[in-house]
């Protein structure tokens, strides 16, 4: 078990930050997301279900969030293993804004560790906690938008872990966004993973929010390499 996991979560940390964007949900509006996910690799399946996940919009430009996920593990030719996951706290500062080029700048730390001993007990997390820091740049063009981050992972019990992320968004229709991203991360002295993948935002109605995404990762194949990713999600504005 211990090995299928070391596996799975060479990636697993960087997926959720990478491609982020300088968006905030604005001045007293929350925003929840709640959402599944799965990551196929050769040594088997991990599953986040469910991945919950709140923001504050305090004032225009800062946003507080913090979220949790339960993770279930199906190793090949094992039984399935499930526990609390790791828990994340972080605060995104949009510090600069140019509305008339459509340029931005963010900072977005977030600060990770195990709530649960069960999950490192089963071999689910691994033990410790973790800071990111990372700087994301967005331009804006219409219905175009590109946004870029980077940033470093301080890992308290591991290898600290370098990290960037490229996100490209178009206004297909009037309610849907359709979404490119290009992931990669590196820990120090290890071969680096890269994850490509494509998804889509629908605003149902103004406040309520379908999303999807698939991918998977690129690059030479490994016994770690993520074969397929899945994403399905609801984010409520209010």
């Amino acid at each position: 078990m211990r090995s299928f996991v070391a596996a799975v979560l060479l990636v697993a940390g960087s997926a959720a930050r990478a491609g982020e964007d300088t968006d905030t949900p604005g001045a007293g509006r929350w925003e929840i997301n709640m959402n599944v996910s799965g990551e196929r690799s050769s040594p088997g399946w991990l599953s986040v279900i469910p991945q919950a996940e709140v923001n504050y919009g305090w004032g225009e430009r800062l946003q507080l969030g913090a979220g949790v996920e339960r993770l279930i593990a199906h190793p090949r030719g094992e039984s399935s293993q499930s526990a609390l996951g790791p828990a994340t706290v972080g605060a995104k500062w949009r510090f600069y804004e140019d509305g008339a080029s459509g340029r931005a700048l963010a900072v977005f730390p977030t600060y990770s560790w195990n709530p649960s001993s069960a999950a490192v007990r089963k071999g689910l997390a691994e033990p410790g906690h973790s800071l990111m820091l990372p700087l994301i740049a967005g331009f804006r063009r219409g219905e175009w938008a590109l946004f870029v981050s980077a940033g470093r992972n301080i890992v308290s019990s591991g290898a600290d872990e370098w990290q960037a992320g490229l996100k490209a968004t178009r206004q297909c229709l009037p309610t849907v966004e359709c979404r490119l991203e290009l992931e990669h991360s590196q820990a120090l002295r290890q071969e680096g993973h890269t994850q490509a993948g494509a998804g889509f935002k629908w605003a149902v109605v103004p406040d309520l929010i379908l999303q999807a995404s698939v991918g998977r990762d690129i690059g030479p194949s490994r016994p770690e390499k993520h074969q397929l990713v899945i994403l399905f999600g609801i984010q409520l504005l209010r």
